[in-house]
């Protein structure tokens, strides 16, 4: 794995790359100053181990679920106690905060808890019985944040909180994640400016060249751990620091901050954990762990297309050939598996990874499931799938074949897969119970993204999971299985070893060692709507004490095969 050559380690030093001495000298004092005050009252966390076996991260929004007699983030607590009490460890909350668009990513407020769903002390509440990880939104913010307007009336301190370039400006080189114009003109008492708006128009990008607007950013950082935060999730980090004439995306100025995060949150305590939201190539990704003082957590971003392609074709040898290529992780970092999110499927992970015609196969079974594609603008002007929208049970409605009678077993499979990689396993809400399409909330919105940020009432919820033999009880009811099974498994630690191989092309296979070595685990997912078998022989085993810990589906153990049902999984231990 490629790293940069680290900045100097102290917050001093760190300041010192991004501004003038004078500067980083007034912005130390004032960092330092503010560190004092949150040593004094910030909850410690067991600092014993950075990861557990047992880490499973339930990714929702506030207001996911709601009753009609408490908020919605009491909701979410009783459900987490009452529904799956012990299946996830953490919760990471999506934007909480007041907001304008984009289901919260658009924030006009960043010190306050939306009035709808809650308040302070339901976030406390919450942290008393899982590990808490908030959403940092520092690239942009709402045009209707108070700064933003001091900006539009040229008041101090916003007029010079927001990044601004002349409208001939010359932004080819820039990496763009959206098709919308990159610079957009708003009237204000100076005249017309035009602003840098990364992913729309109302998400204004913050100009961190300017001491002051990282001061306040550092601000909201040590006040959402004082409030809670064990993990805290830096959205869009990579368009951070900008400057025409590069890319603008990965800028060593963009590190350093990631860096300089790192070495407050470790200031304050070592149980910070922060993750950096990059849906870009591995590599690219990759970087940001540094040298072991950036991120301790990125997301594996090419996982959701590889194994989303890989169940709908049947073939897992591109997943498989993918999964031999991953890096060993340096001890302290980890990978965070998911397959779905708030967000789409993105496609720009699976770059160089996918071919044109595996890419095109992907593409069209989304969209004949109902799904949808966002766009995004070519460095020539040309527009390129950006990310496929659609919720993750349609997704697997059928195959390249078509629709069939698998869906169910195929999503459940996806999940299992996921479960079984070196990293930390991530569940979105929507996946706990097969939500389909919401293709009312798209035309409700008119955002592609809608698709699959449903919300529930209890009594919504309760029907469907009552439903005899519903999908979304068999879904509901595998998913616990699945993550119970997990959790009991020392193998499968964060930082434990994996090995992929290939016996068969419609086989997901794994080995998997604990880091003491006490566990080793070997787990084999059939990918296909048809049975499978394979010898024994093929196996690797080198113990008689063979036992199966966990099966998905039909597995039948003979004497000279393993025969797996369509989508079956088994998990053997093998420990010698």
């Amino acid at each position: 794995m490629e790293t940069r050559r680290s900045a100097p380690p102290t917050i001093h030093g760190l300041l010192s790359c991004l501004y003038p001495v004078e500067s980083a000298n007034a912005l130390h004092s004032r960092i330092e100053k503010r560190l004092s005050t949150a040593l004094e009252c910030v909850k410690q966390r067991d600092e014993s181990a950075m990861w557990r076996s047992s880490d499973i991260v339930l990714i929702t929004y506030a207001n996911s679920f709601s009753s009609h007699d408490t908020t919605p983030l009491e909701t979410l607590k009783n459900l987490l106690l009452d529904w799956f009490p012990g299946l996830f460890k953490q919760v990471h909350l999506l934007p909480f905060y007041p907001y304008t668009s984009d289901d919260g990513f658009s924030v006009s407020d960043y010190r306050r808890v939306d009035a709808v769903h809650g308040d302070w002390s339901d976030i406390e509440s919450l942290s008393d019985e899982v590990e808490l990880v908030f959403d940092y939104v520092i690239n942009h913010g709402s045009s209707a944040h108070a700064r933003f307007q001091e900006f539009l009336e040229d008041r101090p301190p916003g007029n010079r909180f927001f990044k601004t370039a002349p409208a001939e400006s010359d932004v080819s080189r820039v990496t763009r994640p959206r098709a919308a114009p990159l610079l957009q003109a708003y009237d204000t008492a100076k005249g017309t400016q035009h602003v840098w708006c990364t992913f729309s128009r109302d998400q204004v990008d913050w100009d961190f060249s300017n001491p002051d607007v990282l001061y306040e950013f550092i601000d909201v950082f040590i006040m959402y751990i004082e409030r809670g935060a064990t993990w805290l999730r830096i959205d869009a980090i990579a368009y951070l620091w900008k400057e025409l004439g590069t890319s603008c995306v990965h800028l060593p100025q963009t590190h350093t901050v990631v860096k300089l995060l790192r070495a407050i949150a470790e200031k304050i305590s070592p149980a910070i954990k922060l993750l950096t939201e990059t849906n870009v190539p591995l590599a690219e990704n990759l970087s940001y762990f540094g040298q072991g003082d950036e991120a301790h957590i990125v997301y594996n971003f090419s996982l959701p297309p590889l194994l989303t392609h890989a169940l709908l074709t049947g073939d897992g040898n591109t997943l498989s050939t993918w999964c031999q290529q991953l890096p060993q992780l340096e001890s302290g970092c980890t990978f965070l598996n998911f397959t779905a999110s708030h967000d789409g499927i993105g496609l720009r992970p699976a770059e160089g990874i996918l071919d044109d015609t595996q890419l095109s196969e992907l593409v069209e079974c989304i969209e004949t499931f109902g799904g949808r594609l966002t766009h995004r603008t070519q460095a020539d002007g040309s527009l390129s799938p950006y990310e496929a929208n659609i919720s993750l049970f349609d997704a697997f409605k059928g195959t390249v074949a078509g629709e069939d009678e698998w869906q169910v077993e195929r999503f459940l499979s996806s999940q299992c897969v996921m479960m079984t990689l070196t990293g930390v396993p991530a569940v979105y809400y929507n996946s706990l119970f097969g939500a389909p399409n919401d293709q009312e909330g798209v035309k409700r919105t008119g955002r592609n993204r809608t698709i699959n940020r449903r919300k529930w009432t209890l009594e919504e919820l309760e029907s469907r999971l009552k439903a005899p033999n519903s999908a979304s009880k068999r879904v509901f009811d595998g998913m616990k299985s699945l993550i119970a099974a997990r959790q009991s498994q020392p193998a499968f630690h964060p930082e434990g070893s994996q090995e992929c191989m290939m016996l068969h092309p419609a086989l997901f296979v794994l080995l998997r060692t604990a880091p003491t070595g006490r566990q080793a685990l070997l787990c084999l997912s059939n990918l296909r709507h048809s049975e499978v078998s394979v010898s024994w022989a093929s196996v690797p085993l080198e113990s008689c004490g063979v036992r199966a810990v966990f099966t998905q589906g039909d597995v039948f153990l003979g004497s000279d095969t393993i025969t797996f049902s369509p989508y079956a999984a088994l998990w053997l231990d093998i420990t010698p």
